[in-house]
């Protein structure tokens, strides 16, 4: 997975409006103060918090995105704790109230182990009675809807071309190529995520410690011929 380009496209792609009900959906499910957002991406989200004057702490692998973050958050003049981790292997010397991993992040995640590891490392990272709230594809949606998918748009700036194939077992490979019009710039992405199912996160969640687990679809009443899973688990409830 590379995002040393695609970062400064990434915007361009990604409609507000998914921010905005994403940012209420989270308000409706969890009280907190303090967040941690894995897989932050260019801080679209962590900026809608700051600005609701949260404490976010907001983190990526990847040090183009977080620089795109940075950059965004100087120009909405909000304060953002930055950094970079693998949300496979990192602890915090302190606890938050809320977790998130949202936008199919954890979908990156293709070993179970390593899945159950995040988990394990968000449980130790939340207070007591905090809350994970993540997304993933469905099954349905990688089976079904992005199957040998293709999408292309063009406008007066650039060309964007989106190829899917499915490779089974959950597993699917992205082709994602942007041309720029104005530079004669190409890039060209390559990427792996894998969804398990719902049933394999659900077990995993309470092994780590979570309890009180919680399902939607697409912010709404969990459908299994859905798109996007949410998850709301909360630690300190019981299994």
């Amino acid at each position: 997975m590379s995002y040393e380009n695609f970062a400064f496209y990434y915007d361009s792609l990604m409609d507000n409006k998914f921010y905005n009900d994403y940012y209420r959906f989270i308000n409706n499910h969890a009280k907190f103060q303090a967040v941690l957002e894995l897989g932050c991406g260019t801080g679209s989200m962590a900026i809608k918090m700051a600005r609701a004057k949260k404490e976010v702490y907001a983190t990526d692998l990847s040090d183009e995105m977080l620089e795109v973050a940075r950059l965004k958050a100087m120009e909405a003049n909000v304060d953002l704790m930055l950094r970079k981790i693998d949300m496979r292997d990192f602890e915090v010397g302190f606890q938050v109230d809320l977790v998130t991993c949202l936008c199919d992040s954890l979908n990156y995640i293709i070993d179970k182990n390593e899945v159950f590891q995040v988990f394990n490392n968000v449980h130790n990272s939340l207070k007591h009675d905090g809350t994970f709230i993540f997304d993933v594809n469905s099954i349905y949606k990688v089976e079904h809807v992005i199957n040998d998918y293709h999408e292309a748009e063009s406008d007066d700036e650039f060309d964007f071309n989106w190829d899917t194939k499915y490779l089974g077992d959950g597993l699917v490979e992205h082709f994602v190529k942007i041309l720029n019009k104005e530079t004669g710039e190409l890039v060209n992405e390559h990427h792996i995520q894998k969804t398990f199912p719902v049933e394999t996160y659900r077990e995993l969640l309470e092994k780590a410690g979570f309890g009180d687990i919680e399902l939607y679809s697409d912010f709404q009443e969990y459908q299994p011929e859905c798109q996007r899973v949410i998850f709301v688990a909360r630690k300190g409830a019981k299994i």
